[in-house]
């Protein structure tokens, strides 16, 4: 198994009120899934992930990836992890604005220990991402598609087991849409896992073996 989710809650407090965002899930992915999480906005989608990426930690409950449990062990181990094991895609691109195209591509690669090919393998995605022409210009000079597309092309450089995909085709039109779907299709099929939470009603139907669940009010459930 490589994500186990057990009895995980989340909650926060807004206008004196207990908001329950994730709400007692269990969740089992294995290598090579493709999970398709859908739900409106405020349904829990987010914190969700951000509790499997070990950026959030629960209020109660576990995530074990690859068998061990992402607060049982040390700052520097959890950072470790979520810079190799994962691949993040924000709702938002969150590039750095003073780095190049090609710099924020390459900017996971400073936490870790860098490959000879780094250089060349970053070009590679930004050409699978349709945007190899702006490696040198800086985010403020990309439409808000662009920046995701070098957002996208951010997320497999390290070359991570699990991606993590929070609205990942939210700003961009239909063409590209399919164009990084089709991306996620192919690594999915070379052994990357796969959490996507999207309100995308249609995203599930481009992935034929993805696995569909609903987020409602912080509960999740297996539709497909």
């Amino acid at each position: 198994m490589l994500i186990q989710c057990n009895n995980l809650q989340k909650q926060y407090k807004s206008d004196n009120k207990i908001i329950k965002a994730v709400n007692d899930v269990n969740l089992s992915i294995n290598r090579r899934d493709f999970v398709v999480i859908l739900g409106h906005s405020g349904s829990g989608k987010t914190t969700l992930l951000s509790l499997i990426g070990g950026l959030t930690r629960p209020d109660q409950g576990e995530v074990r990836i690859n068998g061990q449990e992402n607060w049982q062990q040390n700052d520097n181990a959890l950072a470790a992890m979520r810079n190799n094991t994962i691949g993040f895609i924000f709702q938002f691109a969150s590039l750095i604005p003073t780095l190049s195209v090609l710099e924020n591509v390459l900017l996971p690669l400073s936490f870790g220990t860098s490959r000879a090919e780094s250089h060349e393998r970053a070009l590679n995605l930004l050409s699978l991402a349709g945007i190899a022409d702006k490696a040198g210009s800086f985010p403020s000079q990309l439409s808000g598609g662009q920046q995701r597309r070098v957002a996208i092309a951010r997320a497999f450089i390290n070359e991570p087991e699990i991606i993590l995909a929070d609205e990942p085709t939210g700003d961009l039109d239909e063409d590209t849409e399919q164009d990084i779907l089709t991306i996620f299709r192919d690594y999915n099929q070379q052994g990357t896992t796969f959490i996507v939470v999207t309100h995308n009603q249609e995203l599930p139907s481009s992935q034929n073996a993805a696995r569909v669940m609903q987020m409602r009010n912080g509960i999740l459930s297996e539709t497909r």
